[in-house]
Parts: C-alpha cells; structure tokens; sequence
C-alpha cells in the first residue's frame, strides 16, 4: 500500500472550484500517521464520547466534505475505518461483558491468527457445554468448573496479543478498551498481569511491520484506550519509544456547534412530523448557538442526549439550554426563569433593606449583579466558560455590619422565604488538609467514601446558596478550588466525580482592612531567615520595626471615618490580600466587579434594628408562654441609648444591649411569675446599667 493512498481521512486537495472540505480532527489525523510508525498506540482522554463525522453510505465513517450528513461514531468505529483505510485484514476488541475478545474482517478472505482461531474454537465448545449444562439442570451446572476467572482471562488476552503481534501479514489490530483494569496504578501488580504487562513491553521492542505488497505497511497494532492516563498500571510501559500517546481532547466550541446543529435540524425535524410549523432558518441558527453556549464542559454524546431530554420533556427549541441546564445539574425548574423571582429582585432594595439595615450601597450593588443573574447574562463580556455560577458576591466590611444578614436575605428572595445559605466556617479549614475535607479524601485514604462537605451538598441542592464565612483564614490552597469554580462552574470530588456551581450562588464574607494591620508587608515576607551575618539579622529586624511603625501609623476604621473612606480601604486591603498575601491576583480578577463594600452602623439604623430585636423578643413571648408583650416609649428610649453605645460592635451591639437591659431581666421576672396565656404584659421602665438592668412590668388579661 502506497503511503500517499487516500483514506478515509485524507484525501487529495480538491480542485480550485471546489470549496475546501473541514478537515478531520487532528486527534484523527495523528491516529492515521501513527499506524505506519508505531506498533501499540495509547488512547486517552475523552474516549468514551461520541464523535460526528460524515456517513460513507455503507455505515462507515466517510470523507469530510460540506454536502455529507454528518452521523454520531463511537471511537472504535473511527478506529476500525482508519484500519480499513489503511488495508488492515481483522480488527479484535476484549469485550469485557462477555469477558473475551472478539473479532471481525475487514477485508474478504482474511485468515485469522491461530490464537484467534483456537480462542474461537474454545469459546464455542464452552458455550455448547454451558448449553447442555442447562439443559441437565441446577446441579450440573453447580459441579462445573468455572474457567473464566481473572487470571485466566488475563492469561488468554496475553496469548491472544502475543498471536496478534507476530502475524505475518495483512495486518491486524487489537483493541484493549478499558487498560486501567489490568492493575492498580498505586501499587506494583502480580501474576498474570505482570506477566502480561512484561510481555506487552517485550512486544513493543521487538515488534516488525507486517508483509506487503511494497510502500510503507503497518504494524499489527495494539490499541490501548484509557480515560486517564494516571490511571494506568504502574508497569505500563508509558515511556516506551514503541508506544505513541495521543489524547482525544474534550469537543471545542466549533464541534459542540456541530453537534448542536445536528440536535436542532432533528427536533425541527421531529416537529414538523407532528403537524407544527416548519422551523425558519434564523431560529435554528439560534437555537443551535445557544446550545452550543451552554453545553460548554459537555461532550458530544451527552450534547445528543440533551437533544432526547428536550424531546421527551417537549421543549421548544429556544429553551435548549434549558434543557442543557437539566440534564447538567438535574433541576426541572429553574428559578431564574419564573416571574416571581424577577420580581423579587425588581423589589429587591426595598426587601433587601428591611432585612438588612443601614447598608443600602451595599444593598444596590447586590441588587445590580442579580439583575445580571437572572438576564442570562452572568460572564457574558468575556469568552470563558458560561457555565460560571449564577452569581457571586464577596462582603466585605467590619464585624456586626450584616454581612450573614445579607447572604440570608439573598437565600430568601432568590430561593424563598424559608431557604437558608449552606455555610462553611472558614475558620474550620485552616489547616491544609482541609481541602480534602470539601471535596472528598482521594482513594485510598480515610474517608474516602464518604465525600466532601461541599461537594455532597451541592449535589444534594444543585441550586443553592453557599456561604463562605471568613474567607481569610482558609488555608491558601483552598483558594485553587475557588479558582476553579469560578471559573468553569465544576469539581471533581475526590471519588472522580464532576460537581457543577451552575445555579449555585457563591457568597463570600470577610473583614479584610478593618484592623490596622490585615496583611503582612514584603519586607516581613522577605526578612533574611537563614543568613549567617549580624547584618542581615539587623536589616531584617530594622525592616520589622518599620512595619510596626507603619501600622501604628494606619489607625483602625472606625464608624466615625467617611463610608468612601471605608470603602476604600475595605478595596485596598481585598487587593492587597489576593495579590500579596495569598499570590492568587487571578481569583482576585474572577471576582471583578463583584466585590462589595459594607459600611459601618451609623447611629440613624439604630431605631430601625432596635425595633427589628424588639419585634423578634415579643413574636418569642407569644410563642412560648402566649402572651403579649409591649414596649413603652421610655423604656424603648433607654434600649435606644444603650444600644447607640455599642455601635462599635455594628448591629450585633444593638442586638447585645436589648439582650442585657430587656431580655435577661425580663427572663427573671417570667421565671418568678410565669405569663398566663392571654395576658397582656407592658414594659413600663428598664433602670439600671451593665449587669445590673431592671425592668417594671405592667400586667393586665
């Protein structure tokens, strides 16, 4: 065989008038170059997919040219039409459910190996005395010896590769779909299966091109196919000049647009069968665009099951990435898309600003980017992943400001009124083996099956709110996670699962800046810590003594600064973090304009957070001893100038001075005489200060 002969996927340049076909894949290509060079040949990556490519007419995989219906292959089928090309006789695959090897001509007249042949004949007796065992009953077939054990199977798999190398011609190849299941690939393996590994790297060496007519022949190849390569035995002879590694990548844009065309013409197909109206071509051109979009991270074959799901479930075509959505993280209906959350967000300063008070800047930035959420338009200015979460925001301000506050309030308008965000204390996973305790220990180690705390609860609510408290004291490799997250919306869990963020909302919480000093300087990152000069030792301390001079220079925030000024400084130290502390500017950068400043407690929220405490003490009165309680005016002025006295702990300060002036009396006063149901109780007076508050009640049925 010549080595210019066209194959299927290559063919001479067409004629000038001719438009030029789309080539193969290059993955494709590389396959067909490396048949004439390479005895064994390692697939990996996304081998388990599905590809479209055009239909020769006789069910083969054909010639890319424009006019050609493009048809769904698996990689066996592309496989066996390079080796057809190139004028291989047989083609074999180990068939793991019937746990033999199977194989089938290629060309007329091929004569098979005599391993093929005597595996064939031994295959068939079996099966003939299987038969009959089952004719004779239950019991027969209990006495009857069972060959086909791990060992053995590995032992005829070896014989069959050692026949299928050493054959003289035409040439055969051997598929070998699932590699990593011939040993472990973190441990040395025994028996058979080292046996077969040692064999397999003899071959490669030792193997020759096959007979021919003249021109440039193949080898008898051995195909290994593995989804990741690390997966791999640890005698796998990867580094083998004889081996060539090529990796069949995830689909790009182009190709998911391919395949989205192909879904689109079969549902507007499918609808015009069914009596509704032809699809014009601008709608499938929009539809197709929107699918491809959406279905980023996807393969082919789960981008054509998204065409089934959007037939079975009767989606138009212009909810395709609905449908998308559905089949990506399993939720039938999609908040984003109803009425009543739009008009929760429309409302959302107003609902915002009554459950979270004296923060409106920060209530109106959070409004904005959930307007963006629910346009669709989440990540839209840039060209990476869509598949980026619904939103993200991180607070930023001093403590009692409510910030958890707003991440509730936000739970709620997006969720409903009795959703909660998933919250993760990040003061919890300081450490660094925290990391495994998001998304799962790796196999092998404790824990294993059990999961990550993240990972679990994400798949068990696809569509949640997850709060990150105090993101600054994660330890700096949970950060990566982040990243990734961020970015393509999707973990890996430590079982090999993919987790997606796609309608999760991710907030993250911090008091960055509000401290004199948040961060360590460079000089303090960079102090000499081995020099062996009295020098260096100086320099290092005289570089400390400045910063500490420089902190005592940069007083703490306090409610008394202008809120620019806070804000500010609350973005100066965020920068200053990601970019020096942590070295990650890139995470800093996913979080663009996301970032939200929460202001001090002015003394004007008092009265509005005071009532709020107050509202929650009597609806608890009511519950527990069914009672009614009420506040006088002189009373409530006393809560109120005691409460404005702590607003250096920002609202947790309001809610801390009704605890101590109102609450804890009170409590005495309940516990000594309890509450009748029905009855009504009025504070008439709270006297006293610190510890030592009193309250006079007046009581009436």
């Amino acid at each position: 065989m010549s080595a210019d002969t066209p194959t299927p996927l290559h063919k001479p340049d067409p004629p000038p008038s001719e438009p030029a076909p789309p080539p193969a894949p290059a993955w494709i290509r590389e396959l067909d170059m490396a048949l004439a060079v390479y005895p064994q040949i390692l697939l990996t990556g996304n081998v388990r997919d599905q590809f479209l490519l055009p239909e020769d007419g006789d069910g083969g995989v054909a010639l890319p040219e424009p006019d050609r219906p493009l048809m769904p292959y698996s990689l066996e089928d592309i496989v066996e039409s390079v080796c057809r090309a190139r004028g291989y006789g047989a083609l074999a695959r180990q068939d793991n459910v019937i746990d033999r090897v199977v194989a089938w001509r290629l060309t007329d007249g091929f004569t098979f190996p005599p391993a093929l042949r005597r595996m064939a004949e031994e295959d068939a007796r079996t099966e003939r005395d299987r038969a009959r065992r089952e004719d004779d009953g239950p019991d027969a077939e209990q006495e009857a010896d069972e060959d086909d054990d791990t060992e053995a199977g590995t032992a005829r798999l070896r014989e069959i590769i050692i026949g299928t190398v050493r054959h003289t011609g035409p040439a055969i190849g051997l598929i070998v779909p699932y590699t990593d299941r011939l040993g472990s690939s973190r441990g040395p393996v025994a028996g058979q299966a080292a046996r077969l590994l040692a064999t397999v790297e003899e071959l490669g060496h030792t193997a020759r091109p096959v007979a021919g007519d003249g021109g440039v022949t193949p080898y008898n190849t051995l195909f290994w196919v593995v989804e990741k390569q690390e997966d791999l035995p640890l005698e796998f002879a990867i580094g083998s000049r004889a081996l060539r590694v090529i990796t069949v990548p995830e689909p790009p844009h182009d190709q998911r647009r391919e395949a989205s065309r192909y879904v689109v013409e079969r549902l507007a197909a499918r609808r015009t069968r069914e009596g509704g109206e032809p699809v014009a071509e601008p709608e499938r051109a929009r539809a197709t665009e929107a699918l491809a979009r959406s279905s980023y991270g996807l393969g082919v074959g789960e981008i054509l099951a998204v065409g089934r799901m959007a037939a079975d479930r009767g989606l138009p075509l212009a909810r395709l990435d609905e449908a998308a959505r559905l089949y990506r993280v399993g939720v039938l209906d999609n908040p984003w898309a109803t009425q009543a959350v739009r008009e929760n967000i429309l409302n959302g300063e107003d609902y915002l600003n009554a459950q979270v008070i004296g923060q409106p800047h920060a209530v109106r930035r959070t409004v904005e980017i959930f307007m963006r959420s629910a346009a669709g338009l989440t990540g839209a200015q840039s060209a990476s992943s869509p598949s980026r979460p619904r939103g993200t925001l991180f607070l930023s301000g001093p403590t009692g400001v409510g910030k958890t506050e707003l991440a509730k309030g936000v739970a709620k308008m997006i969720l409903g009124e009795d959703a909660r965000p998933i919250r993760f204390d990040m003061s919890e996973f300081a450490e660094e083996h925290a990391r495994d305790r998001l998304i799962g220990a790796p196999p092998g180690f404790v824990g294993h099956s059990a999961g990550g705390e993240l990972t679990n609860a994400v798949r068990a609510h696809p569509m949640s709110v997850l709060l990150f408290d105090e993101i600054e004291k994660a330890h700096p490799r949970l950060f990566d996670l982040f990243l990734q997250i961020l970015e393509d919306g999707r973990l890996t869990d430590g079982q090999g699962a993919t987790v997606h963020f796609t309608e999760c909302v991710l907030i993250f919480t911090s008091n960055l800046g509000v401290a004199a000093q948040v961060v360590r300087s460079s000089a303090q990152r960079t102090a000499p810590t081995g020099g062996t000069g009295g020098d260096a030792g100086d320099s290092g301390g005289d570089a400390e003594s400045k910063e500490a001079e420089e902190a005592k220079r940069k007083p703490r925030l306090t409610r008394h600064d202008k809120p620019e000024m806070v804000r500010e400084a609350l973005r100066s130290a965020f920068d200053t973090f990601f970019n020096d502390h942590i070295g990650r500017p890139e995470l800093r950068n996913r979080f663009g304009d996301s970032f939200v400043p929460m202001d001090f407690i002015q003394p004007e929220s008092v009265p509005l957070i005071l009532n709020k405490s107050l509202e929650s003490v009597i609806a608890r009165v009511r519950e527990v001893h069914g009672a009614e309680l009420t506040v006088a005016d002189d009373p409530w002025e006393v809560l109120r100038v005691e409460a404005a006295g702590r607003l250096d702990h920002g609202g947790r300060g309001v809610v801390t001075a009704v605890e101590s002036a109102l609450v804890n009396p009170l409590s005495r006063e309940l516990f000594h005489q309890p509450a009748r149901r029905g009855e009504h109780l009025e504070v008439e007076a709270v006297e006293g200060e610190g510890e030592a508050y009193t309250v006079q009640v007046r009581r009436w049925n």
